[in-house]
């Protein structure tokens, strides 16, 4: 299931569209829900499917970033300004190498922030 995933995935990145994540059919577990959709976010996919209402709210939390996480992205954005003005496409933040890929990951998560702050 791991590799047909990731498969989903790139090819949903390739074609820049959403992934979406299939669905966990037991209704009733909402551990097993919480730990298939960690998995889902820690992937990287924007989205997952929910066959009953009651996985809504489980499935929300999981894909709004926690206030750490915001942070970070607003650091990687502000320091790819700067280094943008200096011509530079590779640059650091807190230690960490930032790329294209990583910058592409905190926008990623300040649209989620964005869209659980308008559902309020």
């Amino acid at each position: 299931m791991s590799y047909a995933r990731q498969r989903v995935l790139v090819a949903a990145r390739a074609a820049g569209v959403d992934a979406v994540d299939t669905l966990v059919t037991d209704y009733e577990d909402d551990e097993a829900l919480r730990a298939d959709t960690a998995t889902t976010v820690g992937l990287g996919y924007d989205g997952k499917l929910a066959i009953h209402p009651r996985q809504v709210a489980i499935i929300n939390e999981a894909f709004t970033p926690e206030a750490d996480r915001i942070e970070w992205a607003e650091r990687v954005l502000a320091a790819r300004e700067e280094a943008d003005a200096a011509d530079r496409g590779v640059f650091s933040v807190d230690g960490e190498m930032i790329d294209a890929p990583l910058v592409a990951q905190a926008e990623r998560i300040l649209d989620r922030a964005s869209a659980e702050d308008s559902d309020h």
